[in-house]
């Protein structure tokens, strides 16, 4: 995987700092937009997915980025992200 990765960054409440991924895919999955992500690029390393949701806001619209944790959206999207990264990466659920 040699390639430029964008970069997300978020204050997590829980850690009470910020937390930086690279987005490694995006898909779609019935009309929400998935982010597959890592905190590294090393080979063995955690990744996340996380759901991205439009709030819109007097200002504009904000996104708001979530931590997918129900274990069937996760399977469900992880099954995505596995076909399409079966090239590249082994998804290990």
């Amino acid at each position: 995987m040699n390639k430029d990765f964008q970069k997300i960054e978020f204050y997590d409440e829980d850690q009470g700092g910020f937390a930086e991924f690279y987005v490694i895919e995006r898909t779609k999955v019935n009309g929400a937009e998935y982010l597959f992500t890592a905190q590294d690029l090393e080979p063995g390393s955690d990744a996340f997915i996380f759901k991205v949701n439009a709030v819109n806001t007097p200002e504009g619209a904000d996104m708001l980025i979530e931590l997918v944790e129900d274990e069937t959206e996760l399977q469900a999207v992880g099954n995505v992200f596995a076909e399409l990264l079966s090239d590249d990466v082994t998804i290990e659920m």
